[in-house]
């Protein structure tokens, strides 16, 4: 991979984080807890499903 692809990717990926900061930073305060709460349930979900018991046993006991 050359050097410029990789200069053009980190500038793409710059400007998607610079999208999300500044529609973020819109958001009201009640848009921006329902987004929290929506991470926050995919990540249990998503532990729930594809980690193993073995795991899980390290995890604190909100991950669980």
């Amino acid at each position: 991979m050359s050097q410029k692809v990789k200069i053009e990717e980190g500038l793409i990926i710059l400007g998607l984080i610079a999208f999300a900061y500044y529609k973020y930073s819109k958001m009201t305060e009640q848009e921006k807890s329902d987004i929290a709460r929506h991470i926050r349930e995919t990540g249990k979900k998503v532990i729930e499903e594809f980690v193993s018991g073995e795991i899980k046993a390290f995890l604190p006991g909100s991950l669980k």
